[in-house]
């Protein structure tokens, strides 16, 4: 399965590219237009675009805990059945305020694939009935984390505002 493929992961990942970690869910990387513009030239990088900060120490060794978890337990879960990727499920934008401003930056085409999903997965519900063996995302290592680098970056954008209006 290509990554970099229109249909299979949207357009965030085909046009910025993806970060790929051994092991891991493949992260997309996005475009930050203000950081780089923001920087002196000699701290600019080559791409024109700022990488991924990595992550500290805690959440490193909370993803050991738990990404095993995840591992065995998303291939068998109820998501799965009815054909949802890891974040069309995890990010809700009943629970999380930031959802709801992080899927209006995300490309249309991937905005649609998750509303595609998440009716028919409603639609299997009704009917009782699982997803077919093929349009299932089983492997969680292979899965692109299309929302987590929106959500972080409104999470960010969220905790700069508030500690400028805390000053």
């Amino acid at each position: 399965m290509s990554l970099t493929k229109v249909g299979i992961v949207g357009k965030t990942a085909a046009r910025f590219g993806v970060q790929e970690i051994p092991g891991r869910m493949s992260i997309p990387k996005i475009q930050h237009d203000l950081t780089v513009n923001m920087l002196p030239k000699s701290q600019v990088p080559v791409t024109g675009r700022m990488d991924p900060i990595p992550p500290n120490a805690l959440t490193r060794a909370v993803d050991k805990v738990m990404f095993p978890i995840i591992k065995f337990y998303y291939p068998r879960s109820v998501q799965c059945e009815l054909g949802l990727r890891f974040d069309d499920w995890y990010y809700n934008q009943a629970t999380d305020k930031n959802v709801g401003t992080a899927l209006s930056r995300i490309d249309d085409i991937d905005l649609q694939l998750r509303n595609f999903r998440g009716l028919r997965a409603s639609q299997l519900a009704i009917e009782r009935t699982v997803c077919p063996e093929a349009e299932r995302w089983e492997e969680v290592v292979g899965e692109v984390r299309y929302v987590k680098p929106w959500i972080e970056q409104v999470r960010k954008e969220k905790a700069e505002a508030d500690a400028w209006d805390n000053y």
